[in-house]
């Protein structure tokens, strides 16, 4: 168990409001440590005040910047905070707290130290009774707390931890600052998305420092069924829909060679429209705004688009679910490594079993993430599992591998509403959904891996683009993939961005969106055919309600959502209706065939009985 992100939210602004960094930092430093009382040992205070907070105050993983959660002005400190400010502190402002000979390195309380703190919090105008709940829930923010769910449990490792005596829980620590209205829900089975806490305070003075690319814009002359596309996508999410044939796929390939440089599978040939030249243009978006333009062209000696110039590649770690079942990678870091290849393209044999040099796959994967000390991939796992859950079966949870007759492995399981069932024997659906989130998850592990071994900070992207993303699922699935897949980068580091690109013929899809969608952040485009011309254009979104109303917008374009047979036989109704004197005929002629298409309760019927009895004849 996790705590939610309100209840360290909660917890933070309690603390803001009333705690002196001294008690949240040294004191606490100093207790953990189990300084010595009446005496004095070699200590640096520094050191052990940096260390305190590099394990608990480092809320953004690209600042260099401590978050400061106690009563100051900021609320973030620089790294040099230790030396500095908290040195003035712990040196001056509580200097009759400790044994601390002068010009030595020898620290230690004195025996009065819990009154001498209490006297001075209250010289200062501080609380001198702090909320032990509070500051049990900030210390334990991001941690799996196994089995408790309660406050009392945490505050209860908090004091066993960091060696809270009677006389100081009696003291200082006597006080509850968070009620239970704070609390609720205060667990959750998902790890602390930390940007659901950061971002309810202000960014670090050096947040901006980073500058991350994503795909802005796309152009393509002469190049597919259409002479002419262009398409602006979204920072956060891109929706192509249209009918079969009309180029959704064609278009997430070459949005996947312009941010990665390279092909899915095979360069895409222009269509040789005599002499006409084939180019493509495309440009990235920077967080400082700026944007970076790149153009290429066909060349028809060598068949071939060229390379991109340095720079004009994507700085996002991306994955590309292609509609045959295979993937594609990218990592801008991992490439730098030798025998890396630009790209890697892995079949969905290769993601369940595996290929040399590459990836170890799901059948390996699985079992050595649940195996390992730390689970960290596998409760990251776990939790994306949970996230992507559909209605009618339940939560998806990891189960214990096991043995089938006739294959060595340990094949991992997963549990659902209707039982336990070996991943190679789940249903189509569930095997793609499993598939992703591994890929997904596999590849951020990787990329870590190679951030720290190249001593750089992992990207602060990530690019997945999925084509056919209702392939195989129900529309129970359907209603929530979308918006689940949209939310686990969370789950993968704090301040990850996600930008989603996702070709769809479900109406399902698009309605689950209704109360996601952005203008600010997302795009949605249509591909349609007007006479012999293919078109791409940018439309805006629009809640229609139920996915009957999607199915008759100009999206999909059907006048009824019902059978085709249905469809007429209402068309060739509402025909007769417009006549001036239709034949008793051709009513009961229709009549019959709406009884025979419609439902007893279809919408349409109390207009057609008032027509038809106005006509003479009798249903």
């Amino acid at each position: 168990m996790y705590l939610a992100a309100q209840t360290v939210v909660s917890a933070i602004r309690s603390l803001k409001a009333q705690t002196h960094p001294f008690v949240g930092i040294t004191f606490l430093a100093c207790k953990e440590h189990g300084l010595k009382v009446g005496g004095t040992e070699q200590l640096s205070l520094d050191t052990l005040t940096r260390n305190h907070l590099g394990r608990h105050h480092v809320l953004d993983r690209h600042s260099s910047y401590y978050f400061q959660p106690f009563k100051s002005q900021a609320y973030w400190v620089v790294p040099r905070y230790p030396s500095t400010g908290l040195q003035t502190v712990n040196t001056q402002t509580f200097n009759d707290v400790f044994i601390h000979p002068r010009g030595t390195s020898k620290w230690g309380f004195v025996k009065d130290y819990v009154d001498k703190v209490k006297s001075k919090l209250r010289e200062i105008n501080f609380a001198d009774r702090i909320g032990i709940d509070a500051l049990a829930v900030w210390i334990y923010k991001g941690r799996d707390v196994g089995d408790l769910a309660d406050i009392d449990d945490i505050v209860a490792l908090f004091a066993n931890e960091f060696q809270i005596t009677e006389e100081e829980r009696r003291e200082l620590f006597s006080e509850r600052w968070l009620t239970p209205s704070l609390l609720l829900p205060g667990f959750s089975e998902d790890p602390l998305i930390v940007t659901d806490v950061a971002k309810e305070f202000p960014a670090p003075p050096d947040a901006e420092l980073e500058i991350a690319k994503s795909l802005s814009f796309m152009r393509l002359t002469n190049v597919g069924p259409a002479s002419n596309m262009s398409i602006s996508f979204g920072e956060r999410l891109t929706l192509i829909t249209g009918d079969n044939g009309l180029g959704k796929s064609f278009l997430l390939d070459f949005a996947w060679w312009a941010a990665t440089g390279a092909w899915p599978e095979r360069p895409i040939l222009p269509s040789m429209r005599g002499d006409e030249e084939a180019t493509v243009e495309y440009s990235f978006r920077a967080s400082s705004g700026r944007a970076l333009a790149a153009k290429r062209e066909f060349d028809p000696r060598t068949f071939s688009w060229g390379q991109p110039e340095q720079g004009h590649v994507t700085e996002a770690l991306a994955v590309f679910s292609r509609a045959d079942g295979s993937f594609a990678l990218f990592d801008p870091l991992r490439k730098r490594f030798q025998g890396y290849t630009t790209t890697n393209i892995l079949s969905a044999y290769e993601v369940w079993n595996g290929k040399p040099g590459v990836i170890e796959g799901l059948l390996r994967d699985w079992p050595r993430w649940q195996s390992s000390p730390d689970r960290i991939a596998f409760d990251r796992y776990a939790a994306v599992l949970r996230r992507l859950s559909p209605e009618d079966l339940g939560v998806l949870s990891p189960g214990q591998s096991v043995r089938i007759p006739g294959d060595p492995r340990d094949i991992p399981t997963v549990q659902h509403r209707y039982g336990t069932v070996p991943v190679t024997q789940a249903s189509s659906g569930v095997q793609r959904v499993l598939l992703l989130a591994y890929l997904i998850i596999w590849s951020w592990q990787e990329h870590e891996l190679a951030a720290s071994q190249l001593d750089e900070l992992p990207l602060r992207r990530m690019l997945v683009i999925v084509d056919e993303l209702e392939a195989h699922l129900h529309p129970k699935w359907q209603r929530i993939v979308l918006p689940a897949l949209m939310s686990v980068g969370g789950f993968l580091s704090a301040d990850l961005a996600m930008q989603m690109i996702s070709a769809t013929h479900s109406p399902m899809i698009l309605a689950s969106v209704e109360t996601h969608f952005s203008n600010e952040t997302d795009t949605l485009y249509h591909l349609f055919g007007e006479g012999a011309e293919v078109k791409l254009e940018e439309v805006p979104f629009v809640k229609y309600g139920d996915v009957s109303g999607w199915l008759t917008s100009p999206l999909f374009g059907l006048r009824h959502a019902r059978s085709r047979e249905a469809e007429q036989a209402i068309e060739d109704a509402k025909a007769l209706q417009q006549q001036e004197t239709p034949s008793v005929t051709a009513v009961v002629e229709v009549s019959a065939r709406l009884k025979m298409h419609l439902a007893d309760d279809d919408k349409f019927w109390p207009r057609w009985l008032y027509f038809a009895d106005k006509h003479g004849v009798e249903l």
